[in-house]
Protein backbone atom coordinates (compact mmCIF):
# COMPACT_ATOMS: atom_id res chain seq x y z
CA UNK A 1 0.00 0.00 0.00
CA UNK A 2 1.51 3.43 -1.30
CA UNK A 3 1.23 6.02 1.60
CA UNK A 4 0.17 9.84 0.94
CA UNK A 5 4.05 11.17 0.89
CA UNK A 6 4.37 8.99 -2.18
CA UNK A 7 1.40 9.20 -4.02
CA UNK A 8 2.32 13.35 -3.65
CA UNK A 9 5.53 12.66 -4.67
CA UNK A 10 4.26 10.64 -7.84
CA UNK A 11 1.90 13.26 -8.91
CA UNK A 12 4.88 15.88 -8.32
CA UNK A 13 6.79 14.04 -10.94
CA UNK A 14 4.19 13.22 -13.26
CA UNK A 15 3.63 17.04 -13.77
CA UNK A 16 6.96 17.75 -14.09
CA UNK A 17 7.42 15.16 -16.98
CA UNK A 18 4.36 15.68 -18.73
CA UNK A 19 5.18 19.72 -18.54
CA UNK A 20 8.89 18.58 -20.29
CA UNK A 21 7.46 16.74 -23.23
CA UNK A 22 3.98 17.72 -23.45
CA UNK A 23 2.37 14.36 -22.81
CA UNK A 24 -0.10 12.50 -20.70
CA UNK A 25 1.37 9.58 -18.59
CA UNK A 26 -1.13 6.79 -17.94
CA UNK A 27 -0.25 6.01 -14.10
CA UNK A 28 -3.38 4.31 -13.89
CA UNK A 29 -4.48 6.40 -10.46
CA UNK A 30 -7.05 4.48 -9.59
CA UNK A 31 -4.87 1.34 -9.39
CA UNK A 32 -2.36 3.06 -7.17
CA UNK A 33 -4.22 4.54 -4.33
CA UNK A 34 -6.09 1.11 -4.32
CA UNK A 35 -2.54 -1.15 -3.81
CA UNK A 36 -2.52 -3.99 -2.16
CA UNK A 37 0.78 -5.64 -2.37
CA UNK A 38 4.15 -3.61 -1.69
CA UNK A 39 6.04 -5.20 -4.75
CA UNK A 40 4.43 -3.11 -7.69
CA UNK A 41 6.14 0.11 -7.36
CA UNK A 42 9.84 1.15 -7.79
CA UNK A 43 11.42 4.56 -6.51
CA UNK A 44 14.57 6.53 -6.97
CA UNK A 45 14.81 8.89 -4.87
CA UNK A 46 18.30 11.48 -4.90
CA UNK A 47 18.20 14.20 -1.85
CA UNK A 48 14.88 13.28 -0.82
CA UNK A 49 13.58 14.22 -4.19
CA UNK A 50 11.58 11.36 -6.19
CA UNK A 51 13.44 11.43 -9.43
CA UNK A 52 12.20 8.24 -10.88
CA UNK A 53 9.18 5.62 -10.76
CA UNK A 54 8.01 2.62 -12.48
CA UNK A 55 4.81 0.98 -11.84
CA UNK A 56 3.31 -2.34 -12.35
CA UNK A 57 -0.19 -3.06 -13.33
CA UNK A 58 -1.43 -6.97 -12.73
CA UNK A 59 -4.23 -8.30 -15.18
CA UNK A 60 -3.90 -11.98 -13.94
CA UNK A 61 -0.66 -13.47 -15.43
CA UNK A 62 -0.41 -10.32 -18.58
CA UNK A 63 1.40 -7.10 -17.02
CA UNK A 64 1.37 -3.67 -18.14
CA UNK A 65 3.82 -1.11 -16.83
CA UNK A 66 4.45 2.47 -16.77
CA UNK A 67 7.09 4.91 -15.61
CA UNK A 68 8.91 7.82 -16.36
CA UNK A 69 12.47 9.61 -14.71
CA UNK A 70 12.66 13.75 -14.01
CA UNK A 71 14.48 15.54 -17.00
CA UNK A 72 17.08 16.58 -15.26
CA UNK A 73 18.36 13.32 -14.84
CA UNK A 74 17.60 11.41 -17.67
CA UNK A 75 21.29 9.49 -19.14
CA UNK A 76 21.99 8.34 -15.62
CA UNK A 77 20.58 4.87 -15.87
CA UNK A 78 17.71 5.51 -13.44
CA UNK A 79 15.25 3.78 -15.71
CA UNK A 80 17.36 0.85 -16.73
CA UNK A 81 17.73 0.33 -13.03
CA UNK A 82 14.06 0.58 -12.40
CA UNK A 83 13.23 -1.81 -15.19
CA UNK A 84 16.14 -4.46 -14.17
CA UNK A 85 14.31 -4.62 -10.65
CA UNK A 86 10.59 -4.74 -12.35
CA UNK A 87 11.59 -7.73 -14.62
CA UNK A 88 13.03 -9.67 -11.71
CA UNK A 89 9.86 -8.99 -9.63
CA UNK A 90 7.93 -10.62 -12.23
CA UNK A 91 9.88 -13.66 -13.17
CA UNK A 92 9.63 -14.57 -9.45
CA UNK A 93 5.65 -14.24 -10.15
CA UNK A 94 5.87 -16.37 -13.73
CA UNK A 95 4.33 -13.20 -15.43
CA UNK A 96 3.16 -14.67 -19.00
CA UNK A 97 3.03 -11.14 -20.54
CA UNK A 98 4.02 -7.43 -20.46
CA UNK A 99 2.96 -4.68 -21.79
CA UNK A 100 4.93 -1.22 -21.74
CA UNK A 101 2.65 1.77 -22.07
CA UNK A 102 4.45 4.97 -23.75
CA UNK A 103 3.01 8.08 -24.37
CA UNK A 104 2.25 8.39 -28.48
CA UNK A 105 4.68 11.46 -28.46
CA UNK A 106 7.60 10.74 -25.56
CA UNK A 107 10.66 10.91 -27.59
CA UNK A 108 12.85 9.50 -24.58
CA UNK A 109 9.62 6.03 -24.00
CA UNK A 110 10.39 5.58 -27.58
CA UNK A 111 14.17 5.55 -27.18
CA UNK A 112 14.08 3.05 -24.05
CA UNK A 113 11.86 0.46 -26.15
CA UNK A 114 13.88 0.29 -28.88
CA UNK A 115 17.00 -0.08 -26.82
CA UNK A 116 15.20 -3.04 -24.77
CA UNK A 117 13.53 -4.60 -28.23
CA UNK A 118 10.01 -3.85 -27.39
CA UNK A 119 7.50 -5.00 -30.32
CA UNK A 120 4.55 -2.18 -31.01
CA UNK A 121 1.60 -3.90 -30.21
CA UNK A 122 -1.02 -1.54 -30.52
CA UNK A 123 -2.38 2.53 -30.07
CA UNK A 124 -4.62 3.26 -27.82
CA UNK A 125 -6.72 6.72 -27.90
CA UNK A 126 -7.99 8.65 -25.14
CA UNK A 127 -11.19 10.86 -26.97
CA UNK A 128 -13.33 13.66 -25.41
CA UNK A 129 -16.59 14.24 -26.64
CA UNK A 130 -17.06 17.66 -27.78
CA UNK A 131 -20.60 18.84 -25.73
CA UNK A 132 -23.49 19.86 -28.40
CA UNK A 133 -22.13 17.39 -30.83
CA UNK A 134 -25.14 15.57 -32.47
CA UNK A 135 -26.61 12.15 -30.85
CA UNK A 136 -28.58 10.02 -32.44
CA UNK A 137 -30.89 7.50 -30.03
CA UNK A 138 -32.55 4.03 -31.28
CA UNK A 139 -35.37 2.29 -29.08
CA UNK A 140 -33.42 -0.69 -30.30
CA UNK A 141 -30.12 0.12 -29.03
CA UNK A 142 -29.87 0.53 -24.86
CA UNK A 143 -28.01 -1.11 -21.88
CA UNK A 144 -29.03 -2.69 -18.27
CA UNK A 145 -26.58 -3.50 -15.94
CA UNK A 146 -24.53 -6.77 -15.39
CA UNK A 147 -25.67 -9.27 -13.59
CA UNK A 148 -23.82 -12.18 -12.39
CA UNK A 149 -24.91 -14.60 -15.07
CA UNK A 150 -23.72 -12.05 -17.69
CA UNK A 151 -19.95 -13.14 -16.45
CA UNK A 152 -19.03 -15.63 -18.96
CA UNK A 153 -20.72 -13.70 -22.19
CA UNK A 154 -18.44 -10.84 -20.66
CA UNK A 155 -15.24 -13.12 -20.78
CA UNK A 156 -16.07 -14.40 -23.68
CA UNK A 157 -16.52 -10.70 -25.63
CA UNK A 158 -13.32 -10.00 -24.37
CA UNK A 159 -11.66 -13.17 -25.50
CA UNK A 160 -13.22 -12.87 -28.85
CA UNK A 161 -12.94 -8.98 -28.96
CA UNK A 162 -9.57 -8.07 -27.38
CA UNK A 163 -7.53 -10.85 -27.91
CA UNK A 164 -7.28 -12.07 -24.03
CA UNK A 165 -6.67 -15.49 -22.74
CA UNK A 166 -9.41 -16.79 -20.63
CA UNK A 167 -7.23 -16.31 -17.20
CA UNK A 168 -5.97 -12.57 -18.09
CA UNK A 169 -10.26 -11.98 -19.12
CA UNK A 170 -11.17 -13.32 -15.66
CA UNK A 171 -8.67 -11.30 -13.79
CA UNK A 172 -8.80 -8.14 -15.54
CA UNK A 173 -13.18 -8.46 -14.87
CA UNK A 174 -12.68 -9.14 -11.25
CA UNK A 175 -10.29 -6.12 -11.10
CA UNK A 176 -13.12 -3.56 -12.70
CA UNK A 177 -15.41 -5.11 -10.67
CA UNK A 178 -13.56 -3.77 -7.48
CA UNK A 179 -12.85 -0.50 -9.02
CA UNK A 180 -14.86 2.83 -6.86
CA UNK A 181 -17.34 4.69 -9.22
CA UNK A 182 -17.88 1.54 -11.85
CA UNK A 183 -20.50 0.23 -14.04
CA UNK A 184 -20.40 -2.39 -16.25
CA UNK A 185 -23.21 -2.62 -18.48
CA UNK A 186 -24.54 -4.93 -21.15
CA UNK A 187 -25.91 -3.90 -24.86
CA UNK A 188 -28.95 -5.04 -25.85
CA UNK A 189 -30.19 -4.95 -29.77
CA UNK A 190 -33.59 -5.79 -30.46
CA UNK A 191 -33.76 -7.51 -26.62
CA UNK A 192 -30.23 -9.55 -27.92
CA UNK A 193 -27.31 -9.17 -25.39
CA UNK A 194 -24.69 -8.06 -27.76
CA UNK A 195 -22.04 -6.52 -26.07
CA UNK A 196 -20.70 -4.91 -22.71
CA UNK A 197 -19.43 -1.74 -22.12
CA UNK A 198 -18.17 0.07 -18.86
CA UNK A 199 -18.32 3.66 -17.48
CA UNK A 200 -16.37 5.20 -14.83
CA UNK A 201 -17.39 8.38 -12.52
CA UNK A 202 -14.21 10.67 -11.32
CA UNK A 203 -14.08 13.75 -10.07
CA UNK A 204 -17.17 15.05 -11.94
CA UNK A 205 -16.10 13.38 -15.38
CA UNK A 206 -16.90 10.16 -16.95
CA UNK A 207 -14.64 7.65 -18.52
CA UNK A 208 -15.85 4.97 -20.90
CA UNK A 209 -13.73 1.49 -21.62
CA UNK A 210 -14.08 -1.88 -22.24
CA UNK A 211 -16.24 -0.98 -24.94
CA UNK A 212 -16.97 -4.45 -27.17
CA UNK A 213 -19.16 -5.71 -29.87
CA UNK A 214 -20.26 -9.46 -30.14
CA UNK A 215 -18.55 -10.40 -33.76
CA UNK A 216 -21.71 -11.50 -34.77
CA UNK A 217 -23.43 -8.46 -34.26
CA UNK A 218 -20.77 -5.50 -35.76
CA UNK A 219 -20.97 -3.87 -39.00
CA UNK A 220 -24.38 -3.21 -38.21
CA UNK A 221 -24.49 0.03 -36.55
CA UNK A 222 -24.98 -1.16 -33.14
CA UNK A 223 -21.96 0.09 -31.61
CA UNK A 224 -22.61 3.75 -32.70
CA UNK A 225 -25.96 3.75 -31.14
CA UNK A 226 -24.51 1.90 -28.12
CA UNK A 227 -22.39 4.84 -27.70
CA UNK A 228 -24.80 6.99 -28.13
CA UNK A 229 -26.72 5.77 -25.53
CA UNK A 230 -24.47 5.98 -23.54
CA UNK A 231 -23.04 9.40 -24.15
CA UNK A 232 -26.88 10.65 -23.68
CA UNK A 233 -27.24 9.20 -20.17
CA UNK A 234 -24.01 10.30 -19.03
CA UNK A 235 -24.43 13.94 -20.55
CA UNK A 236 -27.34 14.55 -17.76
CA UNK A 237 -24.65 14.31 -15.38
CA UNK A 238 -21.25 15.80 -17.05
CA UNK A 239 -20.37 17.10 -20.50
CA UNK A 240 -16.73 15.65 -19.22
CA UNK A 241 -16.75 12.92 -21.19
CA UNK A 242 -13.82 10.65 -22.02
CA UNK A 243 -13.35 7.31 -23.89
CA UNK A 244 -10.72 5.09 -24.18
CA UNK A 245 -10.54 2.74 -27.03
CA UNK A 246 -8.27 0.43 -29.06
CA UNK A 247 -7.70 1.14 -32.67
CA UNK A 248 -5.54 -0.07 -35.91
CA UNK A 249 -6.69 2.17 -38.28
CA UNK A 250 -8.28 6.03 -38.96
CA UNK A 251 -11.41 4.04 -40.11
CA UNK A 252 -11.87 2.62 -37.06
CA UNK A 253 -11.73 5.26 -35.14
CA UNK A 254 -14.33 7.25 -37.43
CA UNK A 255 -17.43 5.43 -35.58
CA UNK A 256 -16.15 7.36 -32.49
CA UNK A 257 -15.60 10.49 -34.21
CA UNK A 258 -19.12 10.10 -35.81
CA UNK A 259 -20.57 9.94 -31.97
CA UNK A 260 -18.84 13.87 -31.50
CA UNK A 261 -15.53 12.51 -29.97
CA UNK A 262 -12.00 13.90 -30.67
CA UNK A 263 -8.92 12.29 -30.04
CA UNK A 264 -6.71 14.19 -27.24
CA UNK A 265 -4.06 12.03 -27.42
CA UNK A 266 -2.54 8.45 -27.77
CA UNK A 267 -0.64 5.71 -25.81
CA UNK A 268 1.26 3.41 -27.82
CA UNK A 269 1.97 -0.27 -26.49
CA UNK A 270 4.58 -2.36 -26.65
CA UNK A 271 5.14 -5.98 -26.02
CA UNK A 272 8.06 -7.02 -24.26
CA UNK A 273 9.66 -10.64 -24.44
CA UNK A 274 9.99 -11.80 -20.40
Amino acid sequence: MLNQKQLDDIKALQDICETHEGIKLKLNWDMLQHRTADHDDFFHYSNKNLIGFLALYGFGVQYELCGMVHPGHRGEGIFKELFKKAMISLKDRNAGSLLINVPGTSGSGKTFVKAIDADYDFTEYEMKWEPGSGITLSKSVMTRGMTEDDIPQCISLDIDCFGQSRSDAEAMLKQMLTEQGQKSLMIEADGQTVGKIRVQRLKGQSFIYGFAIDPKYQRRGIGRKALSYVVSEESKWTDKIFLDVAAENSHALKLYETSGFRTIYSQDYYRYKL
